[in-house]
């Protein structure tokens, strides 16, 4: 194990999601159950799925696992990202943080630019799991604080500037 318990321990609250209602940004907590696994426990940020359309045999989510990326690592991938912006999960109005990940043919710049160059620095950091062989997902309420030094808190507007 690498960098795995120190992200739970930074993990606020979790929510079950739907397996299709996954999206770009979050930190999702994932169950997953292939013969070709390493693990049957990912912690991963998401960064795409893809084919946009069609069923759950067929769709693809692409995640960075956070148990091989650093918390140090984690900043940085904030910083490339230019910052992290809030998503709605219910319909109570429960607001957690996600990483800015752009969506479109901006994604596919933030990959090329942002994500290939991580994934040279950090070795079988990129992940691709089938939607179809997840088991379980959680939406992870993650404190970005806890990696962010105080500069970089305010500069994202998660620290009061007093």
């Amino acid at each position: 194990m690498g960098y795995l318990v120190s992200h739970l321990r930074n993990i606020e609250e979790t929510r079950n999601v739907n397996v299709m209602k996954i999206e770009s940004g979050p930190i999702y907590d994932i169950r997953y159950k292939s013969e070709t696994a390493s693990k049957n426990r990912y912690l991963v940020v998401s960064l795409n799925i893809f084919p946009y359309t069609g069923s759950k045999q067929d769709k693809l989510l692409h995640c960075l696992d956070l148990d091989v990326i650093s918390p140090v690592e984690m900043k940085k991938l904030v910083i490339q990202a230019e910052g992290l912006k809030e998503m709605e999960i219910d319909k109570r109005g429960t607001k957690i943080l996600e990483l800015n990940v752009p969506d479109g043919r901006a994604n596919l710049e933030f990959y090329n630019k942002k994500i290939v160059r991580l994934m040279n620095q950090i070795p079988k950091c990129y992940k691709t799991l089938k939607l179809a062989n997840i088991q379980r997902v959680e939406i992870c309420n993650y404190d970005f604080r806890a990696v962010l030094d105080p500069a970089t808190q305010r500069r994202f507007g998660l620290m009061n500037e007093d």
